[in-house]
């Protein structure tokens, strides 16, 4: 299991692309995994076939775990030199690996002859060379089973059935889905010990059901279930594998609670803001502004050949006030370094925007956002709001913020005390903008009037960021937003 690049220690397998007996060519891309915030997709470095596959769909693998072997024509893999995401120090590339998997061509034909001395087990014992590799045991006998198939000559050789459950085999050999597999983990129940109803003996999600109904009874595997009250739907803030989890389904044999393992980015999040909140000291500050002179230029900007076909809204309007107001106040684009003691001044302002996506909280970045003109901007939030609905943000989409944009106003909301990120000073919340009575004109000229209206809320840093720096940021934003003609003084 490869690093993506988020500085992971595990991930979730989610599917395979490939089976066993597949032919695969570099690059070609052979699962799925789920890490703290995204899906990626991991391509495989080696071109030849799959041999085995040694990790199950929904399991949690370590970084640097073995994934797959893949057997290259030079005979039944027995070595984790050929697992994806794991290659020895010693061999830098796949050229060097292909030499030294050609100078043990000479005793290629020993596993070969050892299925013909099956009955004889202590034909593997006299080698020494077995003994500092006690995980070579293992592998090998799965891949001289499926000898065979691989060394048919056309394609059209069909592979031997997969085998059924067998506890000696282990639980990876155990046929279940992972919505089963992972209901199985969470209620404690040996997949070994429950019979599959499925197709082919799958073990489904009922079937494991029935086994904690047995065990809570005192009954067998197959025994009539108990009622299971169903959960309700609509579990937003969970990953789509924790909903795929819960399936309306109760995780307990009474059927009277939930229980869905802390991961992905609900484990992120909630480490992320805790550190937040434990370092620090966070202030916010509030201000409430007419904002009709922007609605009249968003509705402009829909209308301009220019943006045919972006998202034009005033979230738009918002990022560039943002980056203009903080040529007065960089304070605001700054960061707190404790390890070293200072306060660290971001040349470029990339700008998160706080998305509700359907893995949960994410903050897409707009990188460079004070060099990017209004179209540039809507440009790049119609992107990131497109690759975000569809789950296809990659590390390199949400890393790196200098400073946050979160739009409340969406849900109705007139203002929110933010959580600054933790590698950022300040965080900037937009509130819902509405229809709103509002003084205009002085004196005898004043009158109430209906205008679009908005209340906007900055958190900060109060180590770094002062409070007039805070308060001039925020008045500045709204300023301009109040008269976008402003934005040329800065």
């Amino acid at each position: 299991m490869p690093d993506p690049g988020e500085g992971l220690t595990e991930a979730e397998l989610v599917s395979w692309r490939v089976a066993e007996g597949d032919t695969v060519a570099i690059n070609d891309v052979l699962c799925e995994v789920e890490t703290a915030k995204s899906i990626v997709e991991l391509p495989s470095p080696f071109a030849g076939v799959v041999a085995r596959l040694l990790v199950s769909e929904g399991d949690t693998v370590a970084v640097g775990a073995p994934l797959v072997s893949v057997d290259q024509g030079d005979g039944p893999a027995k070595e984790p030199e050929l697992l994806v995401g794991h290659i020895p120090a010693e061999e830098g590339g796949r050229r060097r690996r292909r030499r030294s998997a050609e100078s043990r061509s000479n005793p290629a034909p020993e596993p070969a002859a050892e299925p013909a001395a099956a009955p004889a087990p202590a034909a593997p014992a006299p080698e020494p060379a077995a003994a500092p590799e006690p995980a070579a045991a293992p592998v090998a006998e799965p891949a001289a089973e499926a000898a065979p198939a691989r060394s048919c000559a056309t394609p059209s050789c069909a592979a031997p059935e997969p085998p059924r459950v067998d506890r000696s085999e282990g639980p990876a050999h155990v046929l279940a889905k992972p919505p089963a597999r992972r209901l199985a983990k969470d209620l404690d129940i040996d997949l070994a010990d429950v019979t599959g109803t499925g197709p082919d003996g799958v073990i489904t999600r009922t079937d494991v059901k029935q086994a904690a109904d047995a065990r809570s009874t005192g009954g067998s595997a197959g025994s009539a279930r108990t009622d299971v009250k169903r959960a309700p739907a609509g579990q937003q803030s969970l990953s789509p594998a924790q909903r795929r989890l819960l399936d309306g389904d109760a995780t307990n044999a009474e059927g009277t609670e939930h229980r869905v393992r802390i991961q992905g980015v609900r484990k992120v999040t909630a480490v992320a803001m805790k550190d937040s909140i434990d370092t620090k000291a966070l202030v916010t500050s509030f201000i409430t502004a007419d904002v009709s002179a922007t609605m009249d230029l968003v509705a402009k900007l829909r209308a301009d050949r220019a943006f045919k076909g972006l998202r034009v809204s005033p979230l738009t309007v918002w990022c560039k006030a943002a980056c203009l107001a903080m040529t007065r106040t960089p304070v605001i684009n700054a960061r707190w370094d404790d390890d070293s003691g200072e306060i660290v001044y971001n040349r470029d302002i990339n700008l998160g925007i706080a998305a509700a996506t359907p893995r949960g909280l994410m903050v897409p970045v707009l990188r460079g956002a004070q060099d990017m003109n209004l179209l540039e901007i809507a440009s790049e939030l119609t992107r990131i709001v497109a690759i975000a609905k569809q789950d296809r943000l990659q590390p390199s989409d949400y890393s790196g913020g200098t400073f946050s944009i979160s739009n409340v106003g969406v849900f109705g909301l007139d203002a929110g005390t933010p959580v600054v990120n933790r590698t950022e000073s300040a965080l900037l919340v937009l509130g819902a903008i509405s229809r709103r009575p509002w003084v205009v004109g002085s004196g005898a000229q004043e009158q109430i009037v209906p205008r679009w209206v908005t209340t906007m809320s900055l958190g900060f840093d109060h180590r770094l960021v002062d409070g007039e720096q805070g308060s001039t940021f925020l008045h500045d934003v709204a300023e301009i937003l109040s008269d976008p003609t402003t934005s040329l003084m800065y």
